[in-house]
């Protein structure tokens, strides 16, 4: 015996001023008369939602009306237009899944069609298609409109960053000196520490909260330090909106408009985060570079001379002394055991490099116009640690005489010599700065020629739009050559002197130890720490080759390398 038909009548409206224009009540009665004359159902029940969109069927009236269906309550659903029920297919698909599966007809008044036929079904499916993509396509709209505003630098709303102020008149933004001095704090901390758990714990100590007074986590610190908008960068477009879990989009999608408003830490505290960022962010769990009582220096430097490899780190056992050295060994012999080269320690191949340094440091004082390649060869090779090489290569020591010569201490030469290096290094600050500046310029351009090819109403030909893009992308790779240039140069400056020197290479601060041309390892260790000698030496190396125990060859960030032949 059939069962008798009851209908569960749904209805909704998404926003309240079509609950104010009664589109609720009109929904309903129109669906009830519908139910008792045209599908002969006395029996029904009305669901309501009033100011829930459709994207999604997280409504309380639909979830207890599906947990009625389910329970086997109605013989029908009915409703105003499908698109009451979702704008989205996989949800609409889902619930009608349950209803067929339970032998549920699903009738929609407007199109005039019910599921129980299959006419009735297909259409249905099909109609659907074209709701959803209309809601994709405005938001589509929507998005490209939000991403020219901020490729132009408007502001798109959203929480004003911690240490910033944001004045809707004026569309900029501002420092809040309460947040700015715990910001900057912050910085200072990671940069002394080069850890986000220990900065954190400090900040705590010193009864520092973030803006809604909660204590500072290794999370929050690191937003804050890896966020491009303290160095004046907004960003835009980064992140999936959409997921549950925080997770950033492809690199290509994000809106980057830099100059955006003040900084609050420099381009200098930058280079140092994202340096230390990088050492010691997680790979699946596992830290590039963990802050741990012992540190190799010389690990991921040195390169084996023999069959190419690089060389991996161990920590020795301590001697009497305390003092606990790094052993490296070629990687190509443990894999392989096809090579033969000789392990290296720290203390010896950090005795030979902080002693070529301290030389180089020394020679620009020393240095007379009238020594020859040879003199000069004799005093970079001079003390215990680089007695075993026989020779450096000419046109090396060429180079560097041309190079002493411009900088002779004393003379006129040098002292126009000195002012030419300061003025070229004012000049390629400020050519850098114009070259970053007309580099966010061509980025913006492209944006909106993308956008106005895509959306505007009058279409641009696809030919113009491709000849336009062409001149921007060639722009753009010429701009970040140079910057590239600049920054490669920058690095040494071709002065010698030990402030230069130094401070051009890591800001270190054991200048009187390198100056002094005594290089007692171990010593150095103990008095700078093996986490200071390991910035310095990855700042102004980037290869250390190094065959039968013997350093062969430096290479420095610069591109300079220089070779070394030693006696049989």
């Amino acid at each position: 015996m059939p069962r008798e038909k009851k209908a569960a009548i749904y209805c909704r409206v998404s926003t309240m001023h079509q609950v104010d224009k009664d589109s609720l009540p009109m929904q309903r009665n129109d669906m009830i008369n519908y139910a008792r004359y045209a599908l002969g159902i006395t029996e029904y029940e009305v669901f309501e939602d009033a100011g829930y969109s459709g994207k999604n069927t997280d409504r309380p009236a639909f979830q207890t009306m599906m947990e009625r269906i389910k329970a086997g309550e109605f013989t029908h659903v009915l409703v105003w237009k499908i698109d009451r029920i979702s704008r989205n297919l996989l949800d609409f698909a889902t619930m009608y899944a349950s209803c067929k599966k339970l032998g549920v007809t699903f009738v929609s008044k407007n199109e005039q069609f019910d599921t129980s036929t299959a006419m009735g079904e297909a259409m249905l499916k099909i109609i659907l298609v074209f709701a959803e993509l209309e809601r994709n396509m405005t938001s589509e709209r929507v998005s490209a409109t939000m991403n020219a505003r901020a490729a132009e630098g408007k502001w798109n709303g959203g929480r004003v960053p911690f240490g910033y102020t944001y004045d809707h008149e004026t569309d900029s933004f501002a420092f809040r000196d309460d947040e700015a001095s715990v910001a900057i704090e912050l910085k200072d901390i990671y940069l002394q520490e080069h850890s986000l758990t220990k900065t954190a714990k400090l900040l705590n100590e010193a009864g520092r909260r973030t803006r809604r007074g909660y204590k500072w986590t290794p999370a929050t610190v690191a937003i804050i330090l890896r966020s491009p908008f303290y160095r004046g960068t907004y960003r835009y477009n980064y992140r999936n909106e959409s997921e549950v879990t925080f997770s950033f989009r492809d690199k290509s999608q994000w809106v980057m408009c830099g100059k955006h408003h003040p900084a609050l830490f420099s381009a200098d505290d930058y280079e140092r985060l994202d340096y230390w960022l990088t050492k010691n962010q997680r790979v699946k769990g596992k830290a590039h570079h963990v802050q741990r009582k012992h540190v190799h220096i010389f690990a991921g430097l040195i390169y084996c001379g023999s069959c190419g490899e690089i060389y991996f780190a161990s920590a020795d056992r301590p001697s009497p002394s305390g003092y606990q050295r790094s052993m490296y060994l070629c990687s190509g012999r443990r894999k392989s055991r096809t090579c033969r080269n000789k392990y290296v320690t720290d203390d010896g191949v950090g005795s030979f490099i902080f002693s070529y340094i301290s030389h180089i440091v020394q020679l620009r004082t020393a240095f007379r116009p009238n020594w020859s390649t040879k003199r000069i060869q004799k005093f970079l090779l001079k003390g215990r640690a680089l007695q075993e090489v026989e020779s450096i290569p000419s046109y090396t020591l060429a180079q560097l005489r041309i190079v002493l010569l411009e900088n002779v201490a004393g003379t006129a030469e040098y002292q126009a010599a000195n002012e030419r290096t300061e003025t070229a290094s004012a000049a390629a600050e400020c050519r850098r700065a114009n070259l970053e500046a007309e580099l966010e310029r061509s980025k913006r351009a492209l944006d909106r020629l993308t956008h106005l090819f895509l959306y505007a109403e009058d279409a641009m030909p696809q030919t113009e739009y491709l000849q336009q893009k062409k001149v921007l992308d060639d722009n753009i790779t010429r701009i970040r050559s140079e910057l590239a240039k600049i920054k490669k140069s920058s690095i040494f400056a071709s002065s010698l002197s030990d402030e230069q020197f130094i401070s051009k290479a890591a800001g270190f601060l054991f200048k009187t130890a390198v100056s002094s041309g005594r290089i007692d390892f171990p010593v150095l260790v103990n008095d700078v720490g093996r986490p200071a000698l390991k910035e310095f030496v990855n700042t102004v190396i980037t290869r250390i080759t190094v065959l039968d125990g013997h350093v062969t060859q430096i290479e420095f960030t610069n591109g300079q390398v220089h070779t070394f032949r030693y006696k049989p």
